[in-house]
């Protein structure tokens, strides 16, 4: 029951422009810091399996750019969506993959543009979930962070009766997900023991698969044909991505699932979803701005300035945003920037 390891790295970053682009998404980039999100996240997994079981699902747009970030992962191993459907045909598609060479597979399915603060507890985290699915192999679980604060940016998971447990770390039964709620919601949601939805997910492949096979019965017959191309020496993904229906894991199989469990965890996780969120991670100045390139301020506090060519100057400001990008500047209040997705695609061509 070999672990292998999916990382989804196909996503548009729309939150973090205008540093991030289709061209160049936030999970190539290190926003000052010392590595890529996306070689962090390998460097992260690699304590976990072999890097011949290490899989990237992206996008054909930056496929090339994924290869020379991570030239120590197999260049087969980069799966290339020809187009973006969401992360349950993502997950599919690498679930097609890996049971081909090994149909007995552990899977694990981790975002690529997460910041992970301590590694170690991460790693107990999902080897227990792992060593879990040999007494559950039927469960899909998932990883549930435990919250400081109400976030209305994240889905809600409320756990159940517990399945399992060992050094601190139990296995709960899912009693429900919830979508991202209001501040009310989600202040009512932490008093109630609710766990932060962090999109990371164990399984066996099988498993999986059978869960596809029974929520999304269109898209696993699709899937099978793929799949039985691929073993032919054939390739017919983009005849997949054509016919199958954008949609999240969480709709398609999590929500729907009897057999849904959740590890309660807390190792220093930020899915980095907002400048104001890579604000709270990156370390600021004595009065909590977070500076990156030739910026100078002079009485402000707690704001998010990034340049990339140009001295940016701020005077007399707090809690903003102004971020210089190739051919735009973003300035808006910190707490508005959850946002900016909807206002690229405004702006944009």
């Amino acid at each position: 029951m070999a672990l292998h390891v999916v990382i989804m790295a196909g996503g548009k970053g729309e939150r973090l422009w205008p540093l991030s682009r289709e061209g160049m998404p936030k999970q190539l980039l290190s926003f000052g810091m010392e590595k890529s999100l996306l070689r962090a996240t390998i460097e992260r997994t690699a304590a976990l399996t072999a890097k011949e079981r290490i899989y990237i699902v992206t996008n054909t747009r930056i496929a090339s750019s994924v290869c020379e970030q991570l030239p120590d992962v197999p260049p087969a191993n980069i799966l290339a969506e020809p187009v973006g459907r969401n992360t349950a045909p993502c997950i599919a598609y690498a679930a097609a993959v890996i049971s081909l060479k090994d149909p007995d597979a552990t899977m694990a399915v981790f975002p690529s543009d997460h910041i992970i603060k301590d590694p170690g507890r991460f790693i107990d985290a999902v080897n227990f979930g792992v060593s879990t699915l040999k007494n559950h192999p039927e469960l899909l679980i998932t990883l549930g962070m435990i919250p400081d604060h109400p976030e209305t940016g994240y889905g809600y998971i409320s756990p159940g009766e517990a399945l399992q447990q060992d050094r601190g770390l139990v296995l709960h039964k899912v009693n429900s997900f919830h979508e991202k709620p209001d501040r009310d919601a989600a202040r009512r949601y932490i008093e109630g023991g609710y766990l932060w939805n962090a999109g990371m997910f164990l399984w066996r492949v099988d498993a999986i698969l059978r869960e596809f096979r029974k929520h999304t019965p269109g898209m696993y017959d699709d899937l099978m044909s793929l799949r039985s191309s691929m073993s032919a020496g054939a390739n017919e993904i983009a005849s997949f991505y054509e016919r199958v229906t954008p949609v999240s894991i969480d709709y398609a199989v999590m929500e729907k699932t009897s057999s849904a469990a959740v590890i309660p965890a807390e190792f220093g996780w930020n899915d980095i979803g907002s400048w104001d969120a890579l604000g709270n991670i990156l370390p600021g100045d004595n009065r909590g701005n977070v500076l990156s390139g030739d910026v100078f301020v002079e009485e402000s506090s707690n704001s998010v300035v990034f340049s990339t060519s140009k001295k940016i100057v701020v005077m007399g400001v707090e809690n903003l945003v102004v971020v210089e990008g190739d051919d735009a500047i973003l300035v808006c209040p910190r707490d508005a920037s959850q946002g900016i997705g909807a206002i690229v695609r405004k702006v944009v061509p």
